[in-house]
C-alpha cells in the first residue's frame, strides 16, 4: 500500500519566512476606544478559554 503524502504547515505557509516583519504600535499610542475594544476581547477570550479549562474540555489552546 503506497505512503500518504503529509503536509507540514511549513509546505502550507512557504513564504512567511520572507514576508517582512510589521511592528505593532505602541498600545499608548491606539486610541481608546481601540484600546477598549481590544481590553474587552482579550479578556472575553481569557474568560472562555478559562471556562473551557474548569469543563474539562478536551480541545487544547
Amino acid at each position: 500500500m503506497p505512503r500518504k503524502m503529509t503536509t507540514t504547515q511549513l509546505d502550507l505557509f512557504p513564504d512567511t519566512q520572507s514576508a517582512p516583519v510589521t511592528q505593532t504600535p505602541p498600545w499608548q499610542s491606539l486610541p481608546g476606544d481601540t484600546q477598549q475594544t481590544l481590553t474587552r476581547l482579550m479578556a472575553r477570550l481569557i474568560a472562555e478559554h478559562a471556562g473551557a479549562a474548569d469543563r474539562g474540555s478536551d480541545h487544547e489552546a
